[in-house]
């Protein structure tokens, strides 16, 4: 006879997910958190997409503020395409930056999904010092323009304010295209351990294990996040 179980674990409270038996059974432990590829990650509701079109003069600047939250936040891809003229783009970290006006939505890519992304994205008005930690350089002329669509991962610090900045070093204004797409729920935060947190077995996201139990036995399980779902197999 089979059974099954599916436990919601807490990342900082251990569960029993098996608990002692009259019997010995054979069992089958499933982490089902998305493997952390961009695709899974969609598939699953932990992306969000922003995106939009912004005209950049020659020698202008434009900017945005990326606040993260409590998890930080992983930038699976993102795209820039510049219309008619060069374009300098760049992320900036550790900046003091002024912002203006409401935050921005983006949308959670399944549909299914909440839109309830804790990350904040608003419009920045000046950016002062920072450390520049990524940039892209595109070239656009009147006849032609140049896009990039990269999967370059960038996993940003919790709590830390970033900035997106794109300078027009053409001689033209043109029109930009900006899109990237995050998580804020990834690597680690999707490890699920059987007994103690960093220091016991862990299953990854979509890893399994078996084996038999004897009856006075039993497994405890913590997360490394609040949310995070295991399912337990029984066969007697």
């Amino acid at each position: 006879m089979l059974s099954q179980n599916l436990y919601t674990l807490s990342g900082s409270t251990a569960t029993t997910v098996v608990a002692p038996t009259v019997d010995a059974g054979h069992y089958l432990l499933k982490n089902i958190q998305p493997v952390a590829e961009p695709m899974d990650y969609a598939r699953n509701g932990y992306l969000y997409l922003y995106g939009d079109s912004f005209s950049v003069t020659a020698g202008g600047t434009v900017a945005f503020s990326f606040l993260t939250g409590d998890t930080g936040a992983q930038i699976e891809f993102y795209e820039i395409l510049t219309t008619t003229s060069d374009v300098k783009a760049e992320l900036v970290e550790g900046a003091t930056i002024t912002t203006t006006g409401n935050p921005i939505p983006a949308y959670n890519i399944n549909r299914n999904f909440s839109d309830a992304h804790a990350a904040t994205l608003k419009a920045a008005t000046a950016i002062a010092g920072g450390t520049v930690i990524s940039r892209e350089y595109l070239s656009g002329t009147n006849q032609a323009g140049s896009n990039q669509a990269l999967d370059k991962i960038h996993t940003l610090e919790a709590n830390t304010e970033y900035a997106f900045r794109f300078i027009g070093v053409g001689s033209q204004t043109t029109t930009v295209f900006f899109q990237i797409a995050w998580a804020e729920v990834y690597n680690g935060y999707n490890d699920i351990w059987l007994g103690t947190k960093d220091q016991s077995f862990v299953l990854r996201p979509a890893e399994e294990i078996q084996f038999k139990l004897f009856p006075s036995e039993t497994i405890n399980a913590i997360a490394g996040r609040d949310g995070a779902q295991l399912t337990v197999v029984r066969q007697d």
